[in-house]
């Protein structure tokens, strides 16, 4: 062998792309029920291996919690910024209206909305957080309508905690019944008149 061969390569192999098997494996578990979607599945489609999976992301819990976390910044965090945009209540509404009807990302549900229906389901790690979000989501749904309480637009006596869980709860309904197909039109117009409690009479 002179200076001029090819040295063997030395050290670990190229570790696989953490992100694109992130993405892969978020837009597997929104398209489907996430608890459905093995790892085995998500491996195939990534191409790579289980144990280089296990590596990066600790165990199927921790990465199906890491899905969670990158659709939560990617996707929840639009929710989060209506509800703190300032906007009142009439537009905030509207928005959300438009989020839930009309926006193409949820055409096949809220990755989020399925991994709360099925919560039972998951692991350890991946259920603290479906719950902690799910805090949050109530308490921005609630200082919202506080907001507009204080700025006079909503009806007087409503309550805002059981408020702010029927706002959520119907912005889930019509992303849920997207999901299944139903016309956008009429979910837009099931919703808005859904929400028409919070209108001062």
């Amino acid at each position: 062998m002179n200076d001029t061969d090819p040295k063997p390569a030395r050290g670990r192999p190229k570790t696989m792309d953490a992100d694109k098997v992130l993405d892969i494996a978020v837009a597997a578990y929104w398209r489907d029920d996430p608890a459905d979607v093995s790892v085995n599945a998500i491996c195939q489609l990534a191409g790579v291996s289980k144990p280089s999976l296990y590596r990066e992301f600790g165990s199927e819990d921790g990465l199906m919690r890491a899905a969670l976390d990158s659709y939560a910044e990617r996707v929840l965090s639009d929710v989060f910024a209506i509800l703190h945009g300032g906007r009142g209540l009439k537009d905030t509404l509207e928005a959300l209206i438009d989020f839930a009807s009309a926006d193409p990302r949820m055409e096949t549900g809220c990755l989020f909305y399925k991994m709360r229906a099925g919560k039972h389901r998951l692991g350890p790690e991946t259920r603290a957080r479906v719950e902690e979000l799910d805090r949050a989501a109530h308490a921005a749904y609630e200082s919202f309508l506080e907001s507009c309480r204080e700025a006079g637009e909503l009806p007087v006596g409503l309550s805002l905690g059981p408020g702010a869980k029927y706002l959520g709860e119907q912005v889930a309904l019509a992303i849920t019944q997207r999901a299944s197909g139903e016309d956008p039109a009429s979910i837009r117009e099931m919703l808005t008149l859904a929400l028409s409690v919070f209108a001062r009479p």
